[in-house]
């Protein structure tokens, strides 16, 4: 014959108090970790506007000197969106397009940008002649600690955020990036 079998009660699975704690705990390192987060999000967006604006600068300097004409990088907010366009300055058409994925979220700092000396188009923007150099017809530039002029990038949501400009620092047209205290 068979043995009898008893029935056994399982004891495995978690209680209610044990489950709480994992939440608390897990709520706790949430809490912690999100500020890190969005600062290190932040920090992305305006490095990636920087770089958006550098390679625009680059390319109106390019373009200038293989085409031989005069073109001109331009930013400028519309609707709380930042925008940039690379554009030749006798043809007239002129594309903007988003900065960044997040174009609402950056902003440009008007308190340090000053890169807005005879702008055809845009609040802010650098001309470059066939040469590739920096070019102004009323030879106003706003000259500081030898920068020519700068956009500066900071986030729209946070203030004291972290800031980043794309520098032009000659006439030549030496392109260069700063960062927070270089930005101002």
């Amino acid at each position: 014959m068979y043995p009898l079998r008893r029935s056994q009660r399982s004891n495995s699975g978690f209680t209610l108090i044990e489950a709480l704690v994992v939440i608390i705990m897990a709520g706790v390192l949430s809490a912690i970790a999100a500020p890190g987060w969005l600062t290190f999000m932040n920090r992305q967006r305006v490095n990636a506007a920087q770089d958006q604006a550098l390679q625009s600068l680059r390319l109106a300097q390019a373009k200038a000197m293989r085409e031989n004409r005069d073109w001109e990088a331009s930013f400028r907010e519309d609707n709380g969106v930042v925008q940039w366009s690379v554009h030749d300055m006798s043809e007239g058409t002129v594309i903007w397009q988003n900065l960044t994925e997040d174009p609402d979220r950056i902003k440009i700092d008007a308190d340090t940008s000053n890169l807005n000396v005879g702008c055809d188009e845009g609040d802010y923007c650098a001309q470059f002649d066939d040469r590739g150099s920096l070019k102004d017809d009323n030879g106003n530039f706003p000259y500081n600690d030898s920068v020519i002029g700068q956009i500066t990038f900071t986030t729209s949501d946070v203030d004291n955020g972290p800031k980043r400009c794309a520098i032009v620092a000659t006439l030549l047209g030496s392109l260069q990036t700063g960062k927070d205290e270089n930005c101002g």
